[in-house]
């Protein structure tokens, strides 16, 4: 490789942290897996006093945006926006102010669904691809994460954090102020992938949800309401959300009997219920009050 070749190449810096949730420099490598994309591998360990698993060490902040495709699935459109706004609009306030923040809001189609329902919406987002698309569709949008130096003090109902979590990283300072920034009985949902589930157990580093190393934090139902909770947030619900198709995803990249049989829909639907059923479905969906 000639000298431009080599200055050409991004450099990434790399960093090891303490735990992300407790703040102990003690943790055990407990999984490797590889980035294809990047055709790198990566370790996660986890804490030996609160148990949070956490991607260590990790490309910084800058360096972390290397890793995301332009075309990375999160920022683009899609067309179920419907079907994944109208659950978790259930459990947001019916009345008064309706002002939402889409943490992470990707290519908007959920800001998008929840206008209809009647919110006025924000987008936060760290790409400035969705971030202009955003705004091209006519939403307030804003780059960068939790905390933003815009945002002081209280100002949403509402905070919906889909799928995003567990990309910041710094979860629970994101939390903090996503809890400043709420008003006095507003509402976070948060969804995360659950590092416990069956397929995680069963795949290891083959599981779709790990996503290396772009996600930075790998939660279970425990560690998600014990960060909550340190966050400052109440009455906390935790519960399971099934994502049959991420099943099929980690069975594409298995062999043998069961990853074929995994690869079908009814066996993927039969394991996720199963899953949801005993507390250890695909993903985690948390409900916490100011």
């Amino acid at each position: 490789m000639d000298l431009a070749a080599q200055l050409a190449v991004p450099v990434i810096v790399w960093e090891e942290c303490a735990c992300l949730l407790c703040g102990s420099p003690r943790y055990a490598p407990l999984l490797e897996a590889a980035d294809a994309q990047a055709n790198l591998r990566f370790l996660i360990v986890r804490c030996e006093r609160c148990q949070l698993s956490f991607t260590n060490p990790r490309p910084d902040a800058d360096s972390i945006r290397q890793f995301y495709p332009a075309d990375y699935r999160c920022h683009q459109s899609k067309d179920d926006a419907r079907d994944r706004a109208e659950p978790l609009a259930k459990h947001l306030p019916p009345r008064g102010q309706k002002r939402l923040l889409d943490f992470g809001c990707g290519g908007g189609d959920f800001l998008q669904r929840m206008h209809a329902l009647g919110w006025s919406v924000v987008g936060l987002d760290p790409s400035e691809t969705a971030v202009t698309y955003v705004r091209q569709r006519g939403f307030d949008a804003y780059l960068g994460t939790l905390p933003h130096p815009d945002w002081t003090s209280e100002r949403f109902e509402a905070i919906v954090m889909r799928q995003a979590l567990e990309h910041v990283h710094q979860p629970l300072d994101t939390l903090r102020a996503a809890q400043r920034l709420l008003t006095p009985g507003g509402t976070l949902i948060a969804t995360v992938p659950n590092f416990e589930s069956l397929a995680s157990r069963r795949f290891r580093a083959a599981w779709y949800g790990l996503d290396l190393p772009r996600h930075l934090t790998h939660f279970t139902p425990a560690t998600l309401r014990l960060m909550l909770e340190q966050a400052g947030f109440e009455r906390i619900d935790i519960r399971q959300e099934q994502h049959h198709s991420w099943i099929r995803h980690s069975a594409e990249r298995g062999d043998g009997v069961a990853a074929r049989i995994l690869r079908t829909r009814l066996g993927s639907s039969l394991v996720g219920t199963w899953g949801r059923l005993c507390g250890r479905a695909e993903g985690i969906l948390a409900i916490a009050l100011k």
